[in-house]
């Protein structure tokens, strides 16, 4: 059995290292020498051993102190393994993987020292359920939602963002979970992909579809933007008539050219662009404004108690307005509340609104059109 191998995490909780698995039985254990040899203290000498059998991978706990376990459940007698499993030896988790083309190790920066992901460490696990995200990805098993975005003036809708959540029984539906799932596994711009697709599909084909529709992009998209325009060329090609906006990150952009190559192959797609979370990290609308989008979304953390806010907060707010809608941008207020934020948002001269005063996002068939 080729291309097994082990995938963590240094103790940064962010750099993957990969342990190939070349021979078996593999031990695995604290003591040196063994196959997989792990520095944890909680580990034992001789933990557990990885085992084939007529093809498949196997995985037996050697009567270890602190346990073995695979996707949380203990391991109490020989059982198999398949890719994209958890193991966890003791405090020490790993993914279970395994590729046609082999594997290879990644140098570790301290060669007397074997890190490790530690869920006591960190907040966030190596997540399960990778043969349920890969059947999610090729059956498209996501559900598209929508959230109505509001004229201030009149309340008409001036538009839809696209929202989705999953529909697989063995995983959240909520984004936030499957996205870090899709990404442990480098799968985060597929998903991506496929949450848009499925949505502006679903879009196209609802009487509604002369509305614009916001779809978002996941950051790593901004990476390879030949590939995000591939992809929005391509549900272009197969809805050419529905007016679409597409969201990028205000600081997901690092360079001038590259936003302004990106603007121009949306300008010739009839795509318009919007500056999504402004305000959430560093400001940049000087810079950003050298290439006006269609509209600047104001980040839920500058509208989130704003009738509350101080003056000087409110007077800030308004001129970066001000100055959003000099360049014949529309300027949107995002995570609007209750009535109290409305008004301030009104007040200051916000040309859209989107947020729960309007309605949650919700399937098309629930949608409210005239929220107002």
């Amino acid at each position: 059995m080729s291309g097994c191998y082990l995938e963590g995490y240094w103790v940064d909780g962010e750099t993957v290292y990969r342990i190939p698995i070349n021979t078996f039985p593999a031990l695995v254990g604290r003591e040196t020498g063994l196959a997989v040899t792990l520095h944890s203290n909680n580990v034992s000498r001789q933990h557990a051993e990885l085992l084939q059998q007529d093809g498949q991978l196997l995985i037996r706990d050697l009567g270890s102190t602190n346990g073995t376990y695979v996707n949380h459940e203990p391991v109490t007698a020989c059982r198999p393994l398949n890719p994209g499993d958890v193991i966890r030896f003791a405090d020490t988790e790993f993914r279970f993987r395994q590729e046609s083309g082999g594997a290879h190790q990644q140098a570790s920066p301290d060669s007397t020292v074997t890190a490790y992901f530690s869920p006591d460490e960190h907040v966030d696990r190596i997540p399960i359920g990778a043969q349920h995200l890969e059947k999610l990805l090729e059956d498209k098993l996501v559900h598209p939602l929508f959230q109505p975005i509001v004229s201030a003036i009149d309340e008409r809708i001036m538009g839809l963002e696209l929202l989705g959540r999953g529909k697989h029984p063995e995983l959240s539906e909520l984004p936030v979970p499957l996205f870090f799932l899709a990404e442990s596994l480098g799968r985060g711009v597929e998903l991506s992909e496929t949450l848009r697709d499925v949505g502006v599909h679903r879009w196209a084909n609802s009487p509604l579809s002369n509305i614009p529709l916001f779809v978002n992009t996941q950051p790593g998209e901004l990476k390879d933007w030949q590939r995000l325009m591939a992809s929005l060329q391509g549900i272009r090609n197969k809805h050419p008539d529905v007016p679409l906006v597409l969201e990028i990150h205000e600081q997901a952009v690092t360079d001038h050219e590259t936003l302004n190559r990106l603007n121009t192959a949306l300008q010739d797609m009839s795509i318009d662009l919007a500056y999504d979370d402004f305000g959430a990290g560093q400001a940049r609308l000087l810079e950003l404004m050298n290439i006006p989008p269609y509209a600047v979304k104001f980040d839920i953390s500058l509208i989130r108690g704003l009738d509350a806010a101080p003056h000087q907060r409110q007077d800030m707010i308004g001129l970066l307005v001000e100055l959003v809608k000099k360049g014949k941008t529309l300027a949107l207020a995002e995570g609007v509340s209750h009535p109290g934020e409305l008004a301030v948002c009104r007040q200051l001269g916000f040309d859209l609104i989107q947020g729960f005063v309007y309605g949650e996002p919700v399937a098309l068939e629930q949608l409210n059109t005239t929220p107002g």
